[in-house]
């Protein structure tokens, strides 16, 4: 089969791989429909790269997929079963574990990251990686359930209720996803960015107040459009806009820090955080949260296939990465069926 290879430091590299086989008991094969490329992906290729990964693993862990074999103690799935996968993996026994915090897991590791993921036609999975989604779902939407998953859990640290006002920073997939939940929950939802071509896309899936703060700052149309009260949420989807979350919050906001970026190293102006009285949050990743992303893409809440700008071949994957770095995809997906541009 084909797969694209993390081999060493910016390297991609499709080869041809066996098929893999189960070797654990637990393990299930799983052909891949389709495969999200994650930011986390082109951290792990940059150089230096931005993200640790274990060299000579298939990457992808954005995936969707149809059981084809099950391992010999696997009772809760079945050949044929269409499923989404939680790729990390915990341990359930360290001290995070037992405490119910899987997403601070000490030993957990990362299908498509550390071990073999998605961009290939088949891979073995852990069982209980496993979380059944309808057929009634189509791929383009049930492969955002592993992002969708991690911003949900997200949301919900915000507490945002119907008529208030949420201010997100940066518009790319995560972004605009925290804006269409957001929204979903009845808010008025700001979304920044300074890249054209993602505001274009967040307007056409209907975040129509959409700042381009390369032209406009960012403050000055929160006020115009809150008349001076400022954002009741603001979200930091990208990693270093902490600063700018202080000044767009109005008085008892809450500040949601989402985004990552280990070289952010702000200044904290802590008055604002006293005078403003603002709740200040973080979100990392998600615990129990792929049920309710399910839910969500099985209800029809959200649609992020719209964001969907380049499906491709495993071949074609390296072209799509170029792209991605010069800012021109939205959300690229690894997939066995038709490939190309789609916007």
């Amino acid at each position: 089969m084909r797969a694209a290879v993390f081999v060493r430091e910016g390297v991609l590299e499709i080869q041809d791989r066996p098929v893999p086989r189960i070797s654990d008991p637990e393990e299930i094969l799983l052909e891949v429909e389709a495969c999200g490329v994650c930011g986390t992906d082109l951290h792990i290729l940059a150089t230096p790269p931005g993200h640790p990964a274990t060299p000579g693993t298939i990457l992808g862990h954005e995936f969707v997929g149809r059981i084809v074999e099950v391992g010999p103690q696997v009772t809760a799935f079945h050949t044929g079963q269409r499923v989404i996968v939680d790729p990390n993996l915990k341990c359930g026994v360290c001290r995070p574990c037992r405490r119910g915090q899987l997403n601070h897991c000490e030993n957990w590791t990362t299908l498509g990251i550390f071990r073999d993921g998605g961009f290939a036609d088949v891979v073995a999975v852990p069982h209980r990686a496993l979380h059944p989604i309808s057929e009634e779902v189509p791929w383009e939407e049930a492969v955002w359930a592993e992002i969708l998953s991690c911003v949900a859990a997200s949301t919900d640290r915000i507490g945002i209720r119907p008529g208030q006002t949420a201010v997100v920073i940066g518009a790319g997939p995560v972004g605009v996803l925290h804006g269409k939940l957001l929204q979903a929950s009845g808010a008025r939802v700001i979304i920044a960015d300074r890249a054209a071509f993602r505001l274009d896309v967040a307007r056409q899936v209907g975040l129509e107040l959409a700042v381009d703060v390369s032209d406009t700052p960012l403050i000055e149309a929160v006020e115009s459009w809150t008349d001076g009260a400022m954002a009741d949420a603001v979200v930091d989807a990208v990693g270093n806009q902490l600063d700018q979350c202080l000044d767009a919050a109005g008085t008892g906001g809450t500040v949601a820090l989402f985004g990552m970026n280990t070289q952010a190293a702000p200044a904290i102006r802590q008055v604002e955080i006293t005078r403003k009285e603002l709740t200040v949050v973080g979100s990392y990743v998600g615990r129990h949260a792929f049920p309710r992303a399910v839910e969500l893409l099985e209800m029809g809440v959200v649609h992020p296939s719209a964001l969907i700008t380049h499906r491709l071949s495993v071949d074609e994957l390296p072209g799509g990465l170029e792209a991605a770095r010069r800012g021109e995809t939205m959300k690229i997906v690894v997939t066995q069926q038709d490939g190309g541009i789609t916007s």
